[in-house]
């Protein structure tokens, strides 16, 4: 059985509260904009397969976090 994809990546998307996180990863996976967003809760998951070349199948799951993280 062959794969969906190549290559498979993960972006973890950071940043503070309510700049817009949400709204990005929406626009990219979805196509949709909203000027009103729930707020995340922990961490939301999204994802997408991309062709990068020919032939060449790339999947991104994209993590959207709260924004109140501390990382050290």
């Amino acid at each position: 059985m062959d794969t969906l994809w190549q290559y498979q990546f993960r972006i973890i998307l950071l940043g503070d509260s309510t700049v817009g996180k949400s709204s990005l990863l929406k626009r990219f996976t979805d196509g949709i904009y909203s000027d009103v967003a729930d707020p995340t809760v922990g961490v939301d998951f999204y994802a997408r397969s991309l062709d990068i070349e020919s032939g060449v199948k790339i999947k991104l799951q994209l993590w959207d976090t709260a924004g109140q993280e501390r990382f050290r």
